[in-house]
């Protein structure tokens, strides 16, 4: 290996780095690395925090009462709560801050000789212009808050729950009813194989058989991926291990709700909704918080006692001291509390206005889709499968031509997912209504081991 050496600069080889002395790497420094290295590793490689699997399956109130315990965004509302607490506690401390003892010692020189001089005394900040207890009301409206926002999200929560788990019976009944169609459209294919190899159909008939039953592989495939994703997502809300297959229990037959008097409705979901109760607090601390902003001009005072003793001679006093808020007039804080106020007021009036379109929203969806799950009901999608089978023995009978069964097909696809949809609708506007209401109205399945939900 060959390297130039330049004169004026220090000389390095061309395939090595050279480290000064304060670039090496020391053994520590490697050693601390290899240590972070590994405790980062550790920490990617550490299984989450999941919920204790149940043991067996799930009822929609213990799914409710379990996500209620483990889900992560409650866990995180509840440690803010524990948090606003803390600062409660701050607060509602009496002084400023703990008493500042001093001790001094000094050695003297005089015409007599030296002698030694020492003192001591002790000073205490107290809150005037009733700041304390600002900051104590102030505290307390924002542990409120969070409080506030914790119910709400328990009632979102619930109202996730219930969704995911409706729309897991959903998925359920749509891959029934996708297997049932692959069975009759399979029926159909071999009736119209049947049929050309006796000389009484023709290959058209077979191609749309064919096209039918794939139509139904698809509508099959499709089923089954949304119930696996229907499954991931209730796992979700209820913070469990998403590979860990959880069995429920219900049946799917939403509860009717019964809506008469929207204006009632929207007056007590106002009252009701633990958010608007949260920012009627925020705002009552950001007032609070304008209000100490402006009590700042007003200094604390700090009073003491002392003691010296001072060429063999005893000294006691009192002591009296404050800032003078000649420099410093906390401008800035309080402009910035009013804008915090300001906008805390804004929210409140948006949510408002939110709450009333949320509410009334979710009413004319739910009505929608009640009345289409009511008109694409179950029987419909039953008088659809008949009408396929009786076209199929009309045409076996010569009654028919082979047409007709593809019309059958297709009115028996359109029915079931027209059917299907309204449902999903139905369980996404009850999730809404129970939403928007604060946990009025809740859209609940009926079987024989849980009763029915009517709104309160």
């Amino acid at each position: 290996m060959s390297s130039t050496i330049i004169p004026g600069r220090p000389w390095r080889p061309s395939s090595e780095r050279v480290f000064s002395d304060r670039e090496a790497p020391s053994r520590f420094q490697s050693g601390r690395w290899r240590v972070g290295s590994l405790l980062l590793v550790g920490a990617l490689l550490s299984p989450p925090a999941f919920g204790k699997p149940p043991d067996a399956p799930l009822t929609l109130d213990r799914a409710i009462e379990a996500a209620l315990a483990n889900n992560f965004a409650v866990q995180q509302a509840a440690s803010e709560v524990r948090m606003r607490h803390g600062d409660f506690v701050h607060a509602g401390r009496l002084v400023p801050s703990n008493p500042v003892l001093e001790a001094r010692t000094a050695r003297r020189d005089g015409p007599a000789g030296q002698s030694t001089d020492f003192g001591i005394a002790i000073s205490q900040s107290l809150f005037t212009g009733g700041k304390g207890e600002l900051a104590e009301n102030a505290a307390r409206n924002r542990q409120g808050e969070a409080e506030s926002r914790l119910d709400f999200l328990r009632t979102t929560v619930a109202a996730r729950i219930r969704s995911a788990f409706l729309q897991v019976l959903s998925a359920q009944k749509r891959l029934d009813m996708a297997e049932r169609l692959m069975t009759l459209n399979r029926e159909v294919h071999d009736f119209a194989r049947r049929r050309l190899q006796a000389g009484e159909g023709t290959r058209l008939e077979v191609n749309a058989a064919d096209i039918s039953v794939g139509r139904a592989k698809a509508e099959l495939a499709k089923a089954q991926q949304r119930l696996t994703a229907a499954r991931l997502a209730l796992t979700e809300q209820l913070a469990l291990d998403p590979a860990q297959a959880v069995a429920i229990r219900g049946r799917l037959e939403p509860a009717r709700l019964v809506i008469d008097d929207t204006d009632i409705l929207l007056r007590q979901a106002m009252q009701r909704r633990a958010d608007l109760a949260a920012a009627a607090r925020a705002v009552a601390a950001a007032r609070d918080e304008l209000r100490l902003s402006e009590r700042q001009l007003v200094p604390n005072v700090t009073v003491g006692a002392f003691y010296d003793r001072e060429n063999s001679n005893d000294v006691v006093g009192l002591s009296l001291s404050a800032p003078i808020p000649a420099l410093h007039r906390f401008e800035g804080e309080q402009r910035s509390a009013q804008a915090r106020l300001d906008r805390a007021q804004i929210e409140q009036d948006a949510l408002r206005q939110q709450v009333r379109r949320e509410v009334l929203m979710a009413v004319a969806d739910y009505r929608s889709a009640r009345e289409r799950v009511e008109v694409f009901g179950s029987q419909m999608v039953a008088n659809a499968e008949e009408n396929l089978v009786l076209t199929r023995g009309s045409v076996d009978a010569g009654q028919l031509g082979a047409p007709a069964i593809t019309t059958a097909q297709n009115n028996l696809m359109e029915v079931r997912r027209q059917y299907l949809t309204a449902l999903d609708d139905l369980i996404a506007a009850g999730a809404a209504l129970e939403r928007s209401t604060g946990g009025l109205l809740r859209l609940a399945p009926t079987s024989s081991t849980e009763s029915r939900e009517n709104p309160s």
